[in-house]
């Protein structure tokens, strides 16, 4: 399979995105992520899709589910038992009044909203949704199909106003941008840096963010749904183009390929390395964790460290306890 490098920069633009809108950033910057950083990941996870590549649906099934569904199960079976004994006890999990068992039913329902232990975590089993029903429509279709899902996701979101499992309402929506990458490769579309177009995307992105508010697609809240798909597009078309010029740049990076690779894990892990770094800041250097509210500098930083402390995790997780991600340990070379 050819490799991408843009894609590899884009993930890990992407993934870094997630860590910082996760962190105490001030609200402008929270929502301006927010507006594109999970359709983002739809599009980039469409364009390394190919028909071509998994002529059977039985077996793409099953080989999404080892890469995404048994990585959902571990990882949040990880992050639930530190949650139960010992996160649950400090900070604002303190005063939520949650059971032990609700985190693991709603894990097993799909349903982020609940995942008080993991919350990112929704988007492995809303991917797998996209992919399987994005296999089963647009393996014979038309373009026009991409049109029509559109208007279905808007339907749901202003007329359904339940949750349903396995993140379904989500999936309808960010198989809209699964379709775009797809579709993107498909027709060979070059993604030429251009300065002016750049410009344009990125104050698109930032007045959507204003007029338009945060986002939550995890629990299918969109604000504006029209807004909401004009600022994802121009996101991901601001990030592509970015990722595409790094790429000419820099070339090909052992880095930002080992980052690209870790997404998921990196994606499971960040917010249990918040954890371990707020409670170095607070019972070592005696620093109160609310010192990062609304920072810029400081969170950027702070959201850096959790994506280095996830590197060490990465590499144990791929060489010691590759079950976990859904593959085997690679035989040890002599």
């Amino acid at each position: 399979m050819k490799r991408f490098i843009w894609v590899d920069y884009a993930k890990t633009i992407g993934i870094y995105l997630v860590i910082l809108g996760h962190s105490y950033i001030c609200a402008p910057i929270n929502e301006i992520i927010y507006t594109f950083h999970m359709p983002l990941f739809f599009f980039l996870s469409g364009y390394l899709f190919s028909f071509e590549r998994y002529p059977s649906f039985k077996k793409f099934a099953w080989k999404r589910f080892k890469s995404l569904l048994v990585p959902y199960l571990w990882i949040n079976l990880i992050t639930y038992l530190f949650w139960l004994l010992i996160g649950r006890n400090y900070g604002h999990d303190a005063h939520i009044d949650v059971s032990w068992y609700s985190p693991l039913i709603n894990t097993l329902l799909g349903n982020g909203q609940q995942m008080i232990h993991n919350i990112p975590t929704w988007f492995f089993i809303c991917l797998y949704v996209v992919e399987m029903l994005y296999y089963m429509i647009f393996k014979n279709c038309k373009y026009i199909y991409v049109f029509i899902l559109a208007i279905i996701g808007f339907l749901n979101y202003t007329f359904n106003p339940y949750l349903l499992p396995f993140s379904f309402n989500t999936a309808l929506v960010g198989m809209i941008f699964y379709a775009l990458g797809n579709l993107s490769k498909e027709n060979n579309y070059k993604f030429r840096p251009k300065p002016i177009f750049m410009i344009i995307s990125l104050l698109t992105v930032i007045a959507i963010a204003h007029f338009n508010g945060r986002i939550n697609m995890h629990i299918n809240y969109y604000g504006n749904y029209f807004l909401f798909l004009i600022g994802g597009l121009s996101g991901i078309y601001l990030t592509v183009t970015l990722s595409t010029w790094l790429s000419r740049l820099f070339k090909e990076r052992k880095s930002i390929l080992y980052l690209s690779n870790n997404t998921l894990i990196i994606s499971g892990f960040h917010l249990l390395a918040f954890t371990f770094m707020k409670g170095i800041m607070v019972f070592v250097f005696h620093i109160p964790v609310e010192s990062l509210s609304e920072k810029i500098i400081p969170n950027i930083l702070f959201s850096l460290a959790a994506l280095f402390l996830c590197v060490p995790v990465a590499y144990i997780i791929n060489n010691y306890l590759p079950f976990i991600v859904g593959k085997k340990r690679s035989p040890r070379k002599n």
